[in-house]
């Protein structure tokens, strides 16, 4: 008779900080419980089952030892868990038999002694003691629910488990099963039953259930697949560490190499300059770009850029790889600028004039560029020891003494063509190198994606700073096509920017999630019930395009298309046509000449389905961080054995995965995803705490260690929240104050503000007495509590609006922001407004003011007074006072 106290003791101790096993589905989870459920039966083959047998019988444990061992590491892998749990239904009980599949000893799992590393016999043996321990601790299933709290229960899973495994026929060595027992306890079926019989007549089979709200049948087959190609390479070599059993086949292998490349052949040798040229010596007086009412056609945007490049190679000694700052508005001479870089020989290294001028400084330090292109207006910002400044328009008449004709070519494919700075999660941000052969290559591949017409006219409306500007400059430019450029205010008023698309009836439209939504809000109301046929192309691209939104785009244009791609990987690595925005939004296939792989955290291929790292291949890897190279070599590798070569079941192994063969040089993403089975990738998030916010890479450990520097800051975490501003995603900075300190939210956004860009500036601000932490010590991010009451304010009295124009004032800022009430002397980004909300708030005042109203109105008068007055002055006078 069971000892019910010890029984309990014992099973609380096997169950105390259980996580849901979460494996991936199909489908999200119903909102509403769900017991649908369907089975699929396979018989294993002959062979497999012998093997496993014999394992079994080596190894001192019973058949459904060994089939619930493979069980708990499919299961590993699937759900990418080390800790894994699976009930076993016994006589009314239920045992649940939990495992961490990682060594059992401290020995790191990539050490190269396979003595210490946790093998499937050893795995055998300790699930068959788990096995005994858990009968001699039997209790009832409802005793053993009485462990969790009913408020802790989960209302849309099984209560205690999420896998189960059973028999189907009573005999020997074997636990008897009713049919009730696949469907579970409470209001959901498990996520998957696993049951196995064994007969003389029939042999080894095998049963998976499953609930039909989450996966569909194909993937029942594919997971049932999987688990017998590892039982049978696990079987056949028992003493082999988990970590370098692979179970895929020949065939899965072969379709997931198919799937991840797309070779193409583009002249070799070839420089984005000799693009360029071809299509200005035969339409040289075509019009290349437009800014406003100004139309440079080829010939004179060739001109301009071949005087400016001969000033930097004979005055400032630029040549191949040497970098050159470029700190413009985006403009003519903006594009003249990187022109002239990239024909002088140099790299060119974009610099936002509106960032802080620490930023600034740092990039130029790190660069060590040696000049920077820039207007007078700016020197003051950008001056340094040793540094030459080139200003366009103060230098204008030097420059226009220079040379017309094209310098001689001074880089190739492999030298430099810019360098970009993105986040550093060390609180440091990190130039990436990209080559000159890289961008071609990129550009070729954007001009097979979009085929004229798509790019006759394409909008320019992306910082330079940002990758993807690339694209909107010079895909145009080696197609005959032209830039139609959006100043600064129209890329911050939606309307502006819509009327400018249909003005110039723009055919290739770039821009991020963020802000395709208020550009589509602007379309909306352009329209009106009518529904205009555009000859636009819509490309989505910088971050996660939800599924809501994308069914808006196809509503806009002839196209929609979604990008992915790191930096380092030069633009887009992926691209997915997108026709039925039902269910998550793929990014698709890999772009010409790249190569992509999925792994687990062995390095090891995993199946269709299953989440792992993606890493990217190909023309379009950069040659690193520039003068990091350490960091280089822990972020791009040499994929040597390839993952995807012919498989013997054991990573490394003459004629395995890989067999000594690579895949050549990969950038490790970081990046989450799987592969559906229509060959399209799905993003799934971050493996670290990286996010992206309206298309940037945002670091919140850089953040952190901004905010950390300040005096008054004992303790921060940082953190992207979408539960701070309705329809928005908003970095909250969670901090704690040092000793005798007191925080206010003013002085921690000017603190940030000086050394930190404004998009990676806090929107919110949570004051906490402490972070709360995990078992380990580590800051519990998940514990982190939703900014809501917790939301610190602006330290000043309350005065509540005191005239018709402050209430509406405030009335549309805390339907944007989310605020229980706003005052007239409250400030807009202290209320945790950002550039994106103020163009939402701009069009919602527009409405009810019946003003057009400039987004930098709102950067000028920040509080609800000082807002309410401009907008009075500019209804009676028909102009805005000035700033």
């Amino acid at each position: 008779m069971t000892d019910t106290s010890a029984a309990l003791t014992h099973w609380r101790t096997v169950l105390d900080g259980l996580e849901p096993l979460d494996p991936p589905t199909d489908r999200p989870r119903p909102a509403t419980p769900d017991r649908s459920t369907s089975h699929l039966t396979l018989t294993v083959p002959a062979t497999t089952a012998d093997t496993v047998r014999k394992t079994a019988a080596e190894h001192g444990v019973a058949l459904p030892v060994a089939l619930l061992t493979g069980y708990l590491t499919l299961l590993g892998r699937w759900a990418r868990r080390h800790d894994v749990a699976v009930g076993v239904p016994a006589d009314g009980d239920l045992l649940v038999l939990r495992d961490c599949l990682t060594d059992d000893d401290p020995t790191p799992l990539d050490t190269s002694d396979d003595a210490h590393r946790l093998t499937f016999g050893r795995l055998l043996t300790r699930v068959d003691a788990t096995w005994a321990a858990a009968r001699d601790h039997a209790v009832p299933f409802t005793r053993l629910a009485e462990l969790t709290p009913s408020h802790e229960r989960p209302s849309d899973r099984h209560p205690l488990v999420q896998a189960l495994f059973g028999a189907d026929v009573k005999g020997a060595g074997q636990e008897r099963p009713t049919e009730e027992w696949r469907t579970g306890a409470g209001p959901c079926p498990p996520d998957l039953a696993l049951s196995w019989a064994d007969e003389p007549r029939t042999g080894l089979r095998l049963r998976l259930d499953y609930p039909t709200a989450l996966f569909d049948a194909a993937t029942a087959e594919r997971l049932l697949q999987t688990l017998l190609a590892l039982l049978a390479a696990a079987c056949e070599r028992p003493a082999t560490p988990l970590s370098a059993l692979d179970p895929l086949t020949d065939e899965q292998r072969a379709e997931l190499r198919t799937w991840g490349g797309n070779p193409a052949h583009y002249p070799t040798g070839t420089t984005l300059l000799d693009l360029i040229a071809a299509q200005t010596e035969q339409n040289p007086e075509a019009t290349a770009l437009v800014f406003g009412d100004e139309e440079v056609t080829y010939r004179d945007l060739d001109l301009r850029a071949n005087r400016l490049a001969h000033r930097l190679r004979a005055d400032h000694g630029v040549g191949p790889d040497v970098p050159v700052a470029v700190c413009l508005e985006r403009g003519t001479e903006l594009v003249v600028a990187l022109l002239a870089v990239l024909k002088a020989g140099g790299a060119y290294v974009p610099l936002d004039p509106e960032h802080p001028v620490e930023r600034l400084s740092f990039v130029l330090t790190d660069t060590a560029a040696p000049v920077v292109v820039t207007r007078e207006s700016l020197r003051a910002r950008l001056a340094g020891a040793g540094r030459s400044l080139v200003a366009v328009d103060t230098d204008r008449a030097a420059i226009e003494a220079a040379g017309d004709d094209s310098p001689p070519r001074g880089a190739g494919p492999d030298h430099l063509a810019y360098v970009l700075h993105t986040s550093g999660s060390t609180g440091t941000p990190k130039g990436v190198a990209v080559t000159v052969g890289a961008l071609v290559n990129l550009l070729l591949g954007m001009r097979d994606t979009f085929p004229a017409p798509a790019t006759e006219r394409v909008l320019f409306a992306t910082s330079a700073t940002f990758d993807i500007a690339g694209v909107e400059l010079f895909l145009p430019l080696i197609t005959g096509g032209r830039i139609i450029g959006a100043d600064h205010e129209q890329v911050h008023n939606p309307r502006a920017l819509a009327a400018l698309v249909d003005h110039h009836a723009v055919t290739l439209a770039q821009l991020t999630p963020s802000a395709w939504r208020p550009l589509l809000d602007a379309f909306d109301a352009r329209d009106g019930d009518r529904r205009p046929a555009r000859e636009l192309t819509v490309f989505t691209a910088g971050e996660a395009l939800p599924t809501d939104l994308a069914a808006r785009t196809l509503r806009l244009g002839r196209r929609v298309v979604n990008g992915y791609g790191p930096t380092e990987t030069t633009v887009y690595a992926t691209v997915a046509e997108i026709r039925d925005p039902e269910g998550p939004v793929p990014i698709g296939r890999p772009t010409p000449n790249t190569t992509l792989r999925v792994v687990d955290d062995n390095g090891l291929p995993v199946p269709v389905g299953v989440p792992g790292e993606l890493l990217v291949g190909g023309a379009g890897v950069a040659r690193g961080y520039l003068g990091r190279p350490d960091l280089t070599a822990e972020r791009f590798i040499e994929l040597t054995p390839d993952p995807l070569a012919p498989d013997t079941g054991v990573l490394g192994t003459a004629g395995g995965p890989g067999g000594g063969r690579g895949a050549g040089r990969h950038y490790r993403t970081g990046d989450l995803v799987r592969w559906l089975p229509d060959g399209q990738l799905e993003y799934l998030g971050r493996l670290d705490q990286q996010v992206k916010l309206r298309g940037f890479r945002v670091e919140p450990g850089e953040i952190e260690s901004v905010l950390a520097a300040h005096e008054d800051v004992a303790d921060c975490a940082v953190s992207l929240r979408d539960d701070a501003v309705p329809g928005e995603r908003v970095l909250v900075a969670y901090c704690v104050p040092a000793a005798d300190r007191d925080l206010e939210v003013s002085a921690l956004r000017e603190w940030c503000g000086r050394t930190l860009p404004n998009y990676m500036v806090p929107g919110a601000y949570v004051f906490l007495d402490r972070l709360p932490l995990t078992a380990g010590g580590k800051t519990d991010r998940r514990a982190l509590p939703a900014p809501g009451d917790h939301r610190a304010g602006p330290a000043v009295r309350f005065v509540g609006p005191r005239n018709a124009a402050e209430r509406a004032v405030a009335r549309a800022w805390a339907e944007a922001l989310w605020a229980d009430e706003v005052g007239a002397l409250d400030d807009f980004f202290e209320l945790g407004g950002d550039s994106l909300i103020a163009t939402r708030v701009a069009l919602r005042l527009q409405e009810e003011f019946g003003l057009e109203i400039p987004v930098r109105v709102l950067f000028a008068r920040t509080t609800v007074e000082s807002l309410a007055k401009a907008l009075m002055t500019a209804r009676r006078t028909g102009d805005w006072p000035a700033d």
